[in-house]
């Protein structure tokens, strides 16, 4: 009788394991966590409108948020520059230094804090931004508060980091913004971290000094960490903007403060977002991202050095200006569709219309619709206007258009969108 060999047995045990997960587990299977992820709805929506364009349907879509401006010339000069320069090798994780140091600036002069650039970290955008975020402070368990209207891609990277997401829903009655009352009624034990939003995606709406100092009252009650999303904070028309850690400096060790190119220099597609807060927090988002995508393009990051250095106040002042009189436009003409109900929004540029006295009633074209999902999709097929349903932002009845087009465009696409409501 031979010896035990308990190497040779674990073999045999494990290869027994493997032909029963073969046996139950298909190959094609995705991880569960991904399997509850949703796509996201505005990429949706841009995707079937270039598809119809493509075909040469003459589609006017209110869906994506890009602005139509040029990004500014020194911008890109600074990136021809670096390309020309050869500045194309792998930088620093999170960015390279003298784009953290820009960065931090910036910060200190936002909020009069003080900000290192060892506290800075630059990614593929604003988006990758907050993903790391939730997987550095996240764990099963956790919960997320995030007030409704949403962007659409907080509660899936909420779900991804295997945390909770809380929705706090809000009305139209309330500016679709939170108070302190509200979200203590939505607090537990397990409260780990605040999304908040101003300017809001998707409704434009934007947190007064005194709503904030209200919302850092409950704050200051509860251990929770406030990821403060100010990627709009530029596209502000009733300035001064009210600025997070202006309003609650004593909170500057549990925020993190979420920024980037995209939307103030009209630069979506070059992809440049960054995190600023405690070290010990961006450390921690160093460390996943140097084992995902490590950095932004160099390049980018040269354009975005330029952005951040140089003074181009008066190219983003030009698009406010056209951002404003388009805001203006819009909300006019929508509140003059029978059954539609606009707020004026105060910052980005977005609409977010309520639908919901349309909802269940025959249209001219032939259909009723239950849902601002299905209002999108009626107005698609019939009229040819692509916008984005509520229910993605957590808001049934409601749907956001973006007005970030000529206003040529914006008046024939609500021509056509006042044309398809009309009651059959």
């Amino acid at each position: 009788m031979g010896l035990y060999n308990p190497q040779s047995a674990q073999v045999e045990i494990d290869r027994d394991m493997e032909a029963t997960l073969a046996e139950t587990k298909p190959l094609d299977r995705i991880s569960a966590r991904t399997a509850a992820v949703q796509p996201s709805a505005t990429m949706a929506v841009e995707g079937k409108v270039k598809r119809m364009r493509a075909a040469g349907e003459a589609v006017i879509s209110f869906g994506a948020g890009e602005p139509d401006f040029p990004t500014p010339e020194p911008i890109k000069q600074a990136a021809i520059k670096a390309i020309q320069d050869n500045f194309t090798r792998y930088t620093e994780t999170g960015g390279m230094a003298a784009l953290k140091e820009a960065i931090a600036a910036r910060e200190r002069q936002n909020t009069g804090l003080d900000y290192k650039a060892s506290q800075v970290a630059t990614h593929t955008g604003g988006k990758e931004s907050l993903y790391l975020a939730f997987q550095a402070l996240c764990e099963a368990g956790d919960e997320v508060l995030i007030p409704a209207p949403y962007w659409v891609s907080y509660v899936e990277q909420v779900r991804l980091a295997e945390a909770t997401p809380v929705i706090v829903p809000t009305t139209a009655d309330t500016g679709f913004k939170v108070n302190a009352a509200l979200l203590a009624r939505y607090t537990t034990p397990r409260t780990r971290i605040l999304v908040l939003n101003s300017p809001s995606n998707p409704t434009g709406m934007v947190y007064s000094q005194a709503e904030l100092e209200d919302i850092a009252s409950w704050a200051r009650t509860n251990q929770v960490i406030i990821l403060s999303d100010e990627l709009y904070d530029r596209i502000v028309f009733n300035p001064p903007y009210a600025r997070w850690l202006r309003v609650a400096p004593d909170l500057y060790e549990r925020t993190v403060i979420i920024n980037g190119l995209s939307k103030a220099y009209a630069m979506t597609g070059w992809r440049l977002g960054y995190a600023v807060g405690p070290e010990w927090i961006i450390k921690a988002m160093l460390k996943i991202q140097s084992h995902s995508n490590s950095h932004p393009s160099s390049i980018t990051q040269a354009a975005a050095l330029a952005a951040y250095t140089l003074d181009l106040e008066a190219e983003i002042a030009k698009m406010v200006a056209a951002f404003k009189e388009r805001r203006d436009w819009i909300v006019r003409a929508l509140n003059e569709i029978a059954g539609v109900r606009c707020l004026m929004p105060e910052g980005a540029f977005y609409v977010f219309p309520d639908f919901s006295a349309l909802l269940g009633k025959p249209l001219k074209y032939g259909r009723t619709c239950s849902t601002t999902e299905e209002l999108a999709m009626y107005l698609l097929d019939t009229v040819k206007v692509g916008i984005v349903h509520g229910e993605a932002f957590g808001a049934p009845g409601c749907a956001r258009l973006s007005y970030a087009m000529s206003l040529e465009q914006i008046k024939e696409g609500v021509a056509r969108i006042q044309d398809a409501l009309t009651l059959a």
